[in-house]
């Protein structure tokens, strides 16, 4: 494992950790910024966020598009959905 890499950090009693600024700046992170907290094992990784959440919503748009699939079929299948689950929570209530 490279040694540039590694750099400790320390916790303050409010579960607070400072990223180094160079880590900030090479990661384009901001004031503010959110993570993701991941548990492995016993090891924490934390991932910013927005990168992720980008990622994974321009995956989901091009698999909706090569699917063939339009906002309309996921409107309408939202509403089944929703209306599923309504009459399986409340079915004194769904007629």
């Amino acid at each position: 494992m490279p040694t540039g890499k590694v750099k400790s950090v320390t916790m303050t009693s409010k579960g607070q950790v400072t990223l180094s600024s160079k880590t900030r700046k090479k990661l384009g992170l901001e004031k503010g910024a959110t993570f993701l907290e991941v548990l492995v094992g016993n090891c924490v990784l934390l991932v910013p966020e927005d990168k992720v959440l980008a990622d994974i919503m321009t995956r989901a748009q091009e698999a909706i598009k090569d699917a063939g699939v339009t906002s309309d079929d996921l409107l309408e299948e939202v509403e089944r959905l929703k209306a599923e689950r309504f009459a399986k929570e409340y079915p004194d209530l769904a007629q």
